[in-house]
């Protein structure tokens, strides 16, 4: 940039912005899924920067483009034996087993308007 004044012309160099990590990206999209699919990223809290950085791990994770919804094949996943041990063992401490004292002769459905008409009254 050239800058004049009683001296002469001095030549000043314009500041340079930051140096960014980052790059931008320029796509063409059919107008209305443009329209539809920002409205649907605004309604969910994201945004076009955050769907395409997305799509970009995606492809790098799995060398492939995402397909269709209705294309999607449901993966098999394999657990080690250790996995396996490690759910049995999870499932056996978050099992619950009522004892029938508990039921006193009565249904689920009954024990659950009790408690509801309990503590309602205890409202009132």
């Amino acid at each position: 940039m050239l800058k004049g004044g009683r001296m002469g012309t001095v030549l000043v160099k314009k500041r340079s912005r930051s140096k960014r990590d980052d790059a931008i990206v320029t796509a063409r999209v059919p107008v209305e899924i443009k329209r539809q699919g920002n409205a649907v990223l605004k309604k969910i809290g994201s945004t076009p920067t955050e769907l395409v950085n997305a799509a970009y791990r995606y492809v790098l994770e799995r060398e492939e483009l995402p397909v269709e919804a209705r294309e999607l094949k449901p993966r098999v996943i394999r657990l080690t034996d250790e996995q396996k041990q490690t759910l049995r063992d999870r499932n056996e401490r978050a099992t619950c087993v009522v004892p029938e004292s508990f039921w006193q002769g009565k249904s689920y459905k009954d024990l659950l308007e009790e408690a509801m008409r309990e503590k309602y009254e205890a409202l009132a």
